[in-house]
């Protein structure tokens, strides 16, 4: 870090006796006095505006509060993004015009959240009064774990992504955890109304590491990824997203997004994949997307203008999957959605042995990846400079792999969600004509 300091020396003696008079004003006994007390009252106020004095308030005042008939507080990933399923039921029902009142929670600043929403920040107090009068409860992660849910509020829980690694009550970090960390959790998760899944798979995996009761999960899938349904039925031309990035139409998009490695409080990431020599070999051919996990951060090196762009700032990862020819990625669940779109999936995974060892996994990811498993990237680069040979004998696999773990997307998440969810609200003008994106079609066509 480069600091610069400025120090003024007093020469003169007008300057000087200032400099005295200073000290002495600050540094005799009630000048000490005055600022241990300003010391205390700032350590006061911030007690006052910390976490746990809010909780006690939320519980004992706060749920106390009438309900606000029509209220939908919305947060994705802790508020550090908009988008994900929350994002796909707040469009779809401001698409139809409900008389709703939607509440968006954004963790630091409110850029690219939703103008047709009323915008607060998490853990603030208007955070905790909208949450405290909400008729819905609607993330993708968890509200915090401090906070009840109000009886006369319905918390449809939509989740984030089918499990590969143990989850839960499954993670070795729980079962090691004493009862009260465990009960907290059990909390946490009982305030749950719905459950949104998207295949079998799901009920067996994060239904039962949750303890969630049968009748809580919504067969709906999940509604973020109508979005790939419809491009994969529709081949639709690349969207406005990559005129925005300035990718050129004869370039392979490879979007890279590999999953969160670090644990509790662990922000800065170092990316198993060498960005520098992908854009080195790779450049004049294709564009490197890179999105690092929302708990991390990862800088890039330096490359040659137009052939690697970060995108990890971008709210909604389905627009950046929609825009992608080819996804590398690891064991994260990002790999579930991509297959949705039938286009080449692509594992790059060199810790994946001591991953699974040290977390846990629900199946075995090489037998049953839709795409090629590999751990170095002198055989990524292989797969990828004959991807046009190799990609069709993954077909099949891939095809199984989406249907196994997507059966219940079949495009029209969002529609089915705000049926069951808002069927009690009416529109309050005639709504806008719904785009092919939202409308469910009759049936599944083959990935």
């Amino acid at each position: 870090h480069h600091r610069l300091a400025v120090c003024l020396l007093a020469r003169r003696r007008p300057a000087r006796l200032a400099e005295k008079l200073l000290h002495y004003a600050t540094h005799f006994r009630p000048a000490r006095a005055l600022r241990r007390r300003l010391a205390a009252v700032a350590a006061r106020r911030k007690r006052l505006a910390g976490q746990a004095v809010k909780a006690r308030v939320y519980r004992t005042l706060l749920l106390r509060l009438p309900v606000r008939k029509g209220q939908v507080v919305y947060e994705a990933h802790m508020g550090k993004q908009y988008g994900d399923s929350p994002r796909a039921i707040h469009e779809e029902a401001m698409a139809r015009g409900l008389a709703l009142r939607p509440v968006w929670s954004y963790a630091e600043k409110p850029d690219g959240f939703p103008a047709d929403a009323r915008l607060v920040r998490r853990w603030s107090w208007p955070y905790l009064v909208a949450l405290a009068r909400a008729q819905y409860w609607v993330d993708n992660q968890g509200f915090p774990h401090a906070l009840d849910k109000p009886r006369h509020t319905t918390y449809l829980q939509t989740w984030h992504g089918s499990a590969y690694k143990r989850m839960g009550f499954d993670e070795a970090r729980v079962k090691t955890q004493n009862d009260p960390q465990r009960r907290r959790l059990q909390r946490a998760v009982d305030r749950f109304d719905h459950f949104l899944i998207r295949a079998p798979h799901d009920a067996d995996t994060l239904g039962r590491a949750y303890r969630l009761d049968p009748d809580k999960l919504l067969p709906t899938g999940y509604p973020r990824n109508d979005r790939l349904v419809a491009a994969r039925e529709q081949h639709a031309p690349r969207p406005p997203l990559a005129e925005a990035l300035g990718v050129p139409d004869d370039r392979t998009v490879v979007l890279y997004a590999p999953t969160f490695r670090g644990g509790p409080g662990h922000k800065d990431a170092e990316l198993p994949l060498d960005v520098r020599r992908f854009a080195e070999e790779f450049g004049s051919t294709h564009v490197l997307l890179v999105r690092s996990h929302y708990m991390e951060r990862a800088a890039l090196p330096a490359t040659a203008p137009g052939t690697v762009h970060d995108v990890s700032g971008h709210h909604d990862v389905s627009e950046l999957l929609a825009l992608a020819d080819v996804l590398v990625t690891d064991y994260s669940s990002i790999m579930f959605d991509y297959a949705l779109l039938d286009r080449p999936l692509i594992h790059f995974a060199p810790d994946l042995d001591a991953y699974t060892a040290e977390r846990g996994s629900y199946f075995d990811l090489r037998e049953r990846a839709g795409g090629p498993v590999v751990d170095t990237q002198d055989a990524l680069h292989e797969v990828l400079a004959h991807l046009d040979e190799a990609d069709p004998h993954w077909k099949a696999a891939r095809a199984r792999f989406a249907e196994e773990f997507g059966a219940y997307d079949t495009g029209g998440a969002a529609a089915a969600v705000v049926d069951t969810l808002f069927a009690a609200h009416t529109p309050r003008r005639r709504p806008k004509p719904c785009p092919a994106s939202r409308r469910r079609p009759a049936e599944r066509s083959g990935t």
